[in-house]
C-alpha cells in the first residue's frame, strides 16, 4: 500500500463460521485477556481474544495460543488469501477485539518496529451501520467479511461504535518474508 493511502480494500471473505464462534463467548471469555486494555489506555473500553499474539511485538516465531486451535481451517484460508493477494508471509499477530455498543476507540497513533513492517488488515465479524473508522480525516464504515489493509501507524485514528450491537474484528497483522 502506498504510505499515503490510509484504507485499501484487499478482498471479501466468508466470516460465518468465525461469527457463529464469537457469538457463543460469554462475557468471562472476553475478560480473561486484558494486557491490551492495561498497556494501552485508549483500547481500556476494548476486550481482546488472542488468537497469535506475543506481548514483546516480535518481529518473528510468533505463538500460536490455545484459542487459536478452534480457528485452525479459518487462519489456514487466511493464510492462503493473503499470501495469494498481498504475497508470501506469515501472519505475526491475530486478535479479535469487541468493540462494545456506544463505546469508543479515541484518537492515538500507533507505533512500532513490528507494526511499521507488518501488513495490519481489519476484517469486520460482527458490525453495525454505525461503527466508523477514522484514519486522518477519512472515515469508513467496514462490512461483514471485507477484509481492508489499514495504514494507521504514525497516523491519527479513532474507532466510535455508536451502534446498538458490539463490534467484533479480526485484526491480522501480515508480515511478508522479504521484510525480514
Amino acid at each position: 500500500m502506498d504510505s499515503n493511502t490510509t484504507f485499501n480494500f484487499i478482498g471479501n471473505i466468508k466470516v460465518s463460521s468465525i461469527k457463529n464462534k464469537v457469538k457463543n463467548y460469554i462475557n468471562e471469555k472476553w475478560e480473561e485477556f486484558d494486557f491490551r486494555q492495561k498497556t494501552f489506555d485508549v483500547h481500556r473500553e476494548t476486550k481482546t481474544i488472542p488468537l497469535i499474539f506475543d506481548k514483546d511485538f516480535r518481529l518473528s516465531n510468533p505463538t500460536y495460543l490455545e484459542d487459536s486451535f478452534s480457528y485452525k481451517k479459518e487462519i489456514e484460508n487466511i493464510i492462503y488469501f493473503f499470501t495469494k493477494k498481498l504475497g508470501k508471509g506469515f501472519i505475526i499477530r491475530a486478535i479479535l477485539v469487541n468493540l462494545p455498543k456506544n463505546t469508543f476507540i479515541g484518537e492515538h497513533v500507533d507505533k512500532g518496529e513490528s507494526l511499521d513492517r507488518c501488513i495490519r488488515c481489519h476484517i469486520p465479524i460482527i458490525t453495525n451501520k454505525n461503527v466508523l473508522f477514522k484514519i486522518e480525516g477519512e472515515i469508513k464504515n467496514l462490512k461483514e467479511g471485507e477484509i481492508w489493509e489499514i495504514n494507521n501507524t504514525k497516523k491519527i485514528h479513532s474507532v466510535q461504535n455508536a451502534g446498538k450491537t458490539d463490534r467484533v474484528h479480526l485484526i491480522v497483522d501480515w508480515m511478508l518474508e522479504d521484510v525480514l
